[in-house]
């Protein structure tokens, strides 16, 4: 009852003197004593600090910032029961007080494991409840105040000094503030751990109160110093994280303001790249992007310039003359930079050289302009066979008569050259046909054994050779008949590429994902001019050839997404098809 008694006149004390200084704080001459003293500290450091993290969470919408300011309201919302000494309270109105103070650490130290990017346990929550409750029991069985100041007090304690612990050891960046606040906390935590066992000491309460407001005072400013640290150094880092993406971008980033008179603000250094020109003579002279840009050009570059007010979005697309002298094309997008009073000041852009898109495009429309006269031509080819049938019908008719005897080696001269003429409108038709290839699962080895009896009596025919080496290999999906048609075009062209005695290899092999048909020969090799357009119609090494028997072969390859691999030397050349394990 006397440590009961001692802890009653401590409180009323305290209440004595927090309504002393309220009701006369403005009469002249009265000193303060240290109660007051730890009264207007507390209550002042509480009510900067809260509105200073209010301000900030306003400015910035931080999460960790919103839970801070929460936790020094819930914080200052304690005073409100400094006026009523502690026995007087009633049981609800002294839980409602533990719960703001251990809901305040519990917030607090959630806001700093957000601030510092930290994960706390679970436990944290589950023992806040725990103490609360315990507090809660003590407080409605009129207990001594140790029981329910004792569960409230030890979470308290350990909630400030974990939270001291993670500005110490798990803030980034450097700084004496994380060290100042993660100590003021520590302290703060082993202050409170002994409020139980030191309350009943009558002079202890006013300094208790001023070390409380001084710890606190120091942990909201320290906080204040760590948060601004920590926001200049995530700037800094963003700033360098953002000038290297700019400064190696392979376009061309750059800045250009209106005021206080035209220049170029900032320019990337991939603008040498680009033009050959370095940032620094964009940055004298403005003039210069003029007179890269081609003549031709330089009017669309002035509309620009002129509409930009009204279409800031609007897409540029020029050509330029870089410092060697080649031409390139670039694209430039652009967005306007817009000051207070919503005029524009200047723009920001990005160039790209876009030279390879633009040839690409040229390409696919001579392609398409090739295809229209392709299909035309081949329309024409097929109108064409009809009466060269007839003339070839005629001219074997007049052969067999008497009275042209005479002529019998002009018209198979004529025959010979209608039918040579109808094998290379044949082919050409073949080659411009879009036809629907029917891919089914099957063994190439197969297809390549039941042509080899045809591809052997040709090469018996000219006293050649065909030799083949087929391996295991899996199945892949292939159209027989074009495979059928690619075999013998390849492998025709290499008996017709080796002089007598000579021999054609026709191999199968698996490697990797890939089933590889090589067909080899040993001829004399293709010519560089001739390999390097390989496959184009119309290019062959053949004195009687059409040039047409490749070029199917590469586009059957093309349906059969295979690809054609060719090596050439003096001593003979080597086809690789290579098709895709499915």
């Amino acid at each position: 009852m006397k440590v009961m008694d001692n802890y009653i006149w401590n409180y009323k004390i305290v209440a004595i003197t927090y309504k002393r200084f309220i009701c006369n704080l403005s009469e002249k001459g009265e000193l303060m004593t240290i109660s007051e003293m730890s009264l207007v500290v507390t209550l002042s450091a509480s009510v900067a600090v809260f509105f200073i993290y209010c301000y900030l969470f306003i400015q910035y919408r931080q999460f960790y910032l919103g839970l801070w300011s929460f936790s020094w309201a819930l914080h200052f919302i304690r005073f409100a029961f400094i006026s009523t000494p502690l026995p007087e309270i009633s049981p609800g109105a002294l839980t409602l007080y533990l719960l703001c103070n251990i809901l305040s650490a519990y917030i607090m130290l959630l806001g700093t494991s957000k601030f510092v990017g930290a994960i706390i346990s679970k436990y944290w929550y589950i023992s806040a409840f725990m103490a609360l409750f315990l507090s809660s029991i003590a407080i409605f069985q009129n207990m001594p105040h140790i029981f329910f100041l004792m569960p409230a007090c030890l979470y308290l304690g350990f909630a400030y000094c974990k939270t001291g612990t993670l500005f110490i050891y798990k803030l980034d960046g450097h700084g004496l503030g994380r060290y100042i606040t993660g100590i003021s906390f520590f302290v703060l935590g082993i202050h409170l751990m002994d409020l139980p066992f030191l309350i009943n000491v009558s002079w202890i309460a006013p300094w208790g109160f001023l070390i409380d407001a001084a710890l606190r005072f120091i942990i909201a400013i320290g906080t204040l110093i760590v948060y601004l640290d920590k926001t200049r150094y995530d700037l800094l880092a963003k700033e360098q994280y953002y000038r290297l993406l700019a400064e190696n971008a392979s376009d061309v980033i750059y800045r250009f303001k209106f005021v206080p008179k035209m220049h170029f603000e900032y320019i990337s250094p991939s603008v040498k790249k680009l033009t050959g020109h370095s940032p620094h003579s964009f940055y004298n002279s403005i003039r210069l992007i003029f007179s890269l840009t081609t003549p031709n050009d330089r009017p669309i570059l002035r509309m620009f310039a002129r509409k930009f007010f009204y279409e800031p979005d609007h897409t540029l697309i020029l050509r330029i003359r870089r410092s060697d002298t080649s031409m390139i094309w670039v694209e430039q997008t652009s967005v306007p930079i817009v000051n207070e009073e919503g005029s524009c000041i200047g723009f920001e852009g990005i160039v790209r050289d876009i030279t390879t898109r633009k040839n690409l495009e040229q390409d696919i429309s001579r392609l398409d302009s090739l295809n229209t006269v392709g299909q035309m031509a081949a329309s024409v080819a097929h109108e064409i066979r009809n009466p060269m049938t007839t003339i070839r019908g005629y001219l074997q008719f007049f052969a067999n008569k008497r009275e042209f005897s005479t002529y019998t080696n002009q018209f198979g001269l004529m025959i010979d050259e209608l039918d040579r003429t109808n094998l290379i409108i044949k082919e050409y038709l073949t080659l411009s046909k879009h036809r629907t290839i029917d891919l089914k699962l099957n063994n190439l080895n197969v297809i390549i054994e039941s042509l080899y009896p045809l591809v052997k009596a040709d090469s018996n025919a000219d006293n050649k050779d065909i030799h083949m080496h087929l391996s295991d290999i899996s199945l892949i999906y292939l159209d027989e008949k074009e495979i059928r048609q690619l075999i013998l075009n390849i492998v025709r062209n290499g008996l017709e590429a080796t002089s007598s005695d000579g021999i054609v290899i026709i191999r199968t092999f698996q490697q990797s994902d890939e089933i590889v048909l090589s067909i080899q020969d040993n001829g004399s090799g293709i010519p560089q001019h001739i390999l390097d357009n390989l496959g184009k119609p119309f290019v062959t090494t053949k004195e009687t050839g059409t040039g047409l028997g490749l070029a199917t072969c590469y586009r059957i390859a093309s349906r059969h997404q295979a690809v054609i691999k060719v090596e050439s030397t003096p001593s003979g050349t080597t086809f690789n098809i290579c098709f895709k394990i499915p």
